[in-house]
């Protein structure tokens, strides 16, 4: 009896990885990045490349690869302009190598994939359209609105500034050979950085310059 428990231990084992071959590979995880929007109560819809999906109340998710980065989400509620933020592909790192060749950032996009994928997905996790108003009561009311709406999205560009600035910080004093951005692709990514930030500002003062009063 005890001679035999090796054999029957084999056979066993070998039972238990034909079983595994027969079982299926657990579905991908899909993907998706969260929709939300200031005013709460907006409806928003978004178009891509490949497809687009309707109108609907916020939040909600898409289906960010189906649809095909970039993505444009256009916002509307009513006493509120109409709003599109592009929904652009998270960058690979380092950040500074992807902005030296010209690749494009989302400053209302959260710089983290969805929960359970990998961490190198170009999709972001969540995605915030702020709407304007359509009519202000005073110059001032307007002026300490587009204020707010601009501190926020400087703080936004802050932090990707703040991630190249660690990443040329890291490289400095390295061989010329090692991985990493050397200053050439640092200074061309500051200065796209810069180009980004200033072009986001200067649709915001339009917007502001645009507004009405009651």
């Amino acid at each position: 009896m005890i001679r035999h428990l090796p054999i029957a231990l084999m056979i066993a084992s070998a039972v238990a990885a034909c079983s595994g071959f027969n079982r299926p590979d657990p579905p991908p995880v899909i993907a998706l990045t969260t929709i939300s929007a200031d005013p709460a109560d907006a409806r928003c819809r978004a178009v891509g490349t490949k497809s687009r999906q309707d109108a609907r109340p916020v939040p909600f998710t898409i289906d960010t690869l189906a649809l095909g980065l970039p993505v444009a989400v256009t916002c509307e509620r009513a006493a509120f302009q109409t709003t599109t933020e592009m929904l652009y592909a998270r960058p690979k790192p380092p950040l500074a190598a992807a902005l030296a060749a010209g690749i494009p950032l989302s400053p209302m996009a959260n710089d983290a994939p969805p929960l359970g994928v990998p961490p190198d997905s170009p999709v972001p996790a969540t995605l915030t359209v702020s709407l304007r108003p359509a009519l202000f009561s005073t110059p001032t009311a307007r002026d300490r609105y587009y204020g707010r709406l601009r501190n926020e999205r400087l703080s936004r560009w802050e932090t990707f500034a703040q991630r190249v600035d660690a990443e040329c910080a890291a490289h400095a004093g390295l061989p010329p050979a090692a991985s990493g951005p050397g200053p050439i692709a640092c200074k061309a990514a500051r200065n796209a950085l810069t180009q980004q930030r200033d072009t986001d500002l200067r649709r915001l003062e339009i917007d502001r310059r645009q507004s009405t009063f009651q």
